[in-house]
């Protein structure tokens, strides 16, 4: 948020909940992963890098308080085990269920116009909106996508 409040009145609109810069550090290669949590030592320090290069720009250019690693990676820590035991290959089970002929439904949110390549850029999210998008989300191939529906309302609206 601190980046939509230094805009001020050239602020896009965003939710808040951090998903631009989770790609953002994603495509930079620095983004934390949930597999990062299975060698714990290997995470705190990848998360001490993160957050130092977030605290940087906090404090040096939104002139706000750096967040404290600390606190992060002790609450990170208190559920690490709770969340390593969910991590699953999901491309892999999604593939054995289509090799069984299982049917499975993807749901998106948002619209083609907030897709982060096809949208009314830059006033977009920063993932892939359209159906496309369930093939690099889920790593299912786009060809085994054989039926897609879209829902549309009858107005505009944006956040």
């Amino acid at each position: 948020n601190a980046r939509e409040k230094a805009r001020g009145a050239k602020a896009i609109g965003t939710t808040g909940r951090g998903i631009g810069p989770a790609y953002k550090d994603k495509v930079a290669r620095r983004g934390l992963r949930v597999g990062d949590l299975f060698d714990k030592e290997t995470f705190a320090e990848k998360l001490k890098e993160v957050m130092e290069y977030h605290n940087f720009q906090l404090v040096n250019y939104y002139k706000v308080e750096a967040v404290d690693y600390q606190k992060v990676l002790d609450d990170v820590m208190a559920v690490a085990d709770i969340l390593t035991s969910m991590v699953v290959d999901v491309s892999d089970l999604l593939d054995q269920a289509r090799q069984r002929g299982d049917f499975v439904m993807f749901e998106g949110a948002q619209g083609t116009l907030l897709d982060i390549d096809h949208g009314t850029y830059p006033y977009v999210t920063s993932s892939n909106t359209t159906a496309g998008g369930v093939a690099t989300g889920s790593g299912l191939g786009p060809r085994y996508v054989d039926y897609v529906l879209g829902i549309l309302k009858a107005y505009s609206t944006r956040v």
